[in-house]
């Protein structure tokens, strides 16, 4: 973690591991596993070469790949709203499950419910490239990342030379790593087959299901080392604010938005009060900004919920440091904010989650970090409460040797 981005003055992170974050975000948006953007990126990247489609729409389809989730929590409520659960309906979505679209259906035109809800995730997916300093073949793709070769697409309807082939390559790469993992190669080829000439050219359909048990089985065998290596575009070596990951986390509820800078600039003037370094405040701020990664595991109807949830519902919103904490294992030089972030709901009683850590196995920095994210969150109204009262919070008060929170159900 480098500790200035230039202009802004805060703290930056290597391209490539924010991407990796909200590859990791965008998965669990989506009901996937948490590796399917970078196995779906390992697969663009062959699926391109031997289409001989040149490097810089290789950079674009592995770029692409990784990014084309990130989009999904700016529309999570409006899925939210038509399928109920935004995480479990988009999964079967992507599955080809039947009747995924039922609900939609029942309202109507299913295009008319869809196509609002795919212009928002590819603006924002777009508009997340273009500030990551990605280049215009990336931007584009992700533009039009569910446009369809027969022009049935979204959000423009655009067909044939009209969509960029790189849109092709990544459609395919994705439904070629969900329909393999989920119900075998033989299953995927044929489910492909059907597609070809529709969602994707039939040439490049055809090359995909030749060449696909060699990639599978090589993607296989293949070791995190050597997948990064095959993914890192020149352009991910640059480096990028890491607001930037902050605010796509937060998209997922509108009412949340700015919500983790908050606790970020809190936790980090807790430091500041607490006479801690600036290398201490710089992990604060940092952990305030991704320790919400995880909440993109929980569909929205959980928060959205105005009463007191469910035990099934409470052990959902449990794992969402847990997520944040996985996350960490996955996205580099993110990992010491994430695992820092994970502590967020912790408490000092031993009555928070995810590990019901207490005392002692709690850092200073965690308690900072804990207390941080139940003031930001009580000060503000929530669907299931009112805003709290404005009190003193740790940041107005002399330090103390301990900062402690009650156990707040969603804060």
């Amino acid at each position: 973690m480098q500790t200035s981005s230039g202009s802004s003055g805060g703290p930056v992170v290597r391209v490539f591991d924010a991407v990796k974050a909200l590859a990791f975000i965008g998965d669990l948006s989506m009901g996937q596993p948490t590796d399917h953007s970078i196995r779906t990126a390992w697969l663009a990247v062959r699926l391109a070469q031997a289409a001989e489609l040149g490097e810089a729409a290789v950079v674009a389809v592995c770029e692409a790949s990784l990014l084309r989730w990130s989009g999904c929590t700016a529309n999570a409520s409006g899925f939210a709203e038509a399928l109920g659960d935004d995480v479990a309906s988009r999964g079967a979505m992507l599955a080809l499950k039947p009747d995924w679209a039922r609900p939609m259906e029942l309202q109507g035109d299913v295009s008319a419910v869809m196509t609002p809800l795919a212009r928002i995730h590819c603006e924002v997916s777009g508009e997340a490239a273009r500030m990551l300093g990605l280049g215009q073949g990336t931007q584009v793709t992700l533009r039009h990342v569910f446009e369809s070769w027969d022009g049935t697409g979204t959000p423009d309807r655009l067909a044939g030379s009209a969509v960029p082939p790189t849109v092709f390559v990544v459609a395919l790469a994705g439904e070629l790593e969900i329909f393999s993992r989920t119900y075998g190669i033989e299953r995927a080829s044929a489910l492909i087959g059907q597609r070809a000439d529709s969602r994707y050219p039939d040439k490049l359909a055809r090359l995909a299901v030749r060449l696909a048990p060699q990639w599978l089985d090589e993607l296989a065998h293949a070791d995190a080392a050597s997948i990064d290596a095959v993914l890192l575009t020149q352009q991910m070596n640059d480096v990028t604010p890491v607001e930037l990951v902050a605010d796509i986390i937060d998209l997922k509820l509108p009412w949340m938005t700015g919500y983790s800078r908050s606790v970020a600039a809190t936790a980090a003037l807790c430091a500041a009060r607490f006479a801690f370094d600036a290398n201490v405040q710089n992990r604060l701020y940092c952990a305030g900004l991704v320790h919400g990664m995880g909440r993109a595991a929980v569909p929205n109807p959980v928060w959205d919920a105005p009463a007191r949830l469910s035990q099934a519902a409470w052990e959902k919103a449990r794992l969402v440091p847990y997520w944040t904490s996985r996350a960490g294992k996955q996205t580099g030089s993110l990992a010491e904010a994430a695992e820092l972030g994970s502590y967020a709901y912790e408490r000092l009683d031993g009555s928070g989650y995810f590990r019901g850590a207490s005392g002692a196995a709690l850092s200073v920095e965690a308690r900072i970090l804990a207390a941080s994210a139940a003031w930001v969150a009580l000060r503000a109204a929530r669907p299931w409460r009112s805003r709290t009262t404005k009190r003193r919070s740790c940041c107005t008060k002399k330090p103390h040797k301990a900062v402690s929170t009650p156990m707040s159900s969603k804060h």
